[in-house]
């Protein structure tokens, strides 16, 4: 049997259909993921997948033009560029040009993990190179509910990468701000990872191949986005740099 990661959308939307759909909002399956749009949980046969499918709604709200990438396009291609760089995001298939479905780690989010344990511990290296992905990525609903946190190894995992490659807010993603409350010895510590190196390497036409953005206001803020982050060293760095484009 082919590994699951080699298989292609036609073959996990198969799965999907013939899998047992599960109830979403209960404890067990963590309630504060799926409440937007159609959110499906299924276990099937190589394990439990998640579908979302997107609305002209979500577009609307969003300030979205499908014909430019839709949300479920710009999440898929957000993952093509994390799964390039060595970040570590649940595997995702683009089903169409409104659906998704993404292997469901069962873990918590930060939301929950909070609300039943507490505190959260943080490794530097794992917040650089998420909030690195993410103000490439130009997120702006990086919530508490949108990031897991696997408590075994202390480490966040990023999920719902739909609302990206939009106008910028200048808010900061919400680790970011629990982070910053830390204040360690790592915050201003330079940091150099691999992630962070293949991120940085990234020619003009390799990211564009990895997210092919078809308006040219959209292509110019990812590649000025690109060309900040090659003055970022620490995650002090990062955080000013939001603050500095609000």
């Amino acid at each position: 049997m082919k590994n699951i990661k080699d298989l292609s959308p036609k073959q996990i939307n198969q799965h999907v259909k013939i899998g047992t759909k599960l109830p979403l909002a209960t404890s067990l399956h963590y309630p504060s993921r799926g409440q937007t749009a159609i959110q499906e949980l299924y276990l099937t046969k190589i394990g439990k997948l998640f579908l979302k499918k997107t609305s002209k709604r979500n577009h609307q709200d969003c300030q979205v033009n499908e014909k430019n990438g839709s949300l479920a396009e710009r999440e898929y291609w957000c993952f093509c560029l994390a799964r390039y760089i060595g970040l570590n995001t649940p595997p995702l298939w683009l089903i169409d040009k409104n659906t998704t479905i993404q292997i469901w780690f069962n873990i918590p989010d930060a939301h929950i993990y909070t609300s039943s344990h507490g505190k959260m511990f943080f490794l530097a290296e794992n917040i650089y190179n998420c909030a690195l992905f993410d103000w490439l990525t130009g997120q702006i609903d990086r919530h508490n509910a949108n990031y897991l946190y696997d408590y075994i190894n202390k480490k966040i995992i990023l999920i719902d990468s739909a609302h990206s490659l939009l106008k910028h807010t200048g808010s900061l993603p919400d680790y970011l701000e629990k982070f910053e409350l830390i204040n360690d010895s790592d915050f201003s510590k330079k940091q150099q990872t691999i992630v962070s190196k293949k991120l940085l390497s990234l020619s003009k036409n390799k990211l564009e191949q990895l997210i092919p953005l078809k308006d040219l206001s959209e292509k110019k803020a990812l590649l000025w986005r690109h060309n900040q982050i090659k003055q970022i060293n620490t995650i002090k760095d990062i955080i000013e740099l939001y603050r500095r484009n609000k």
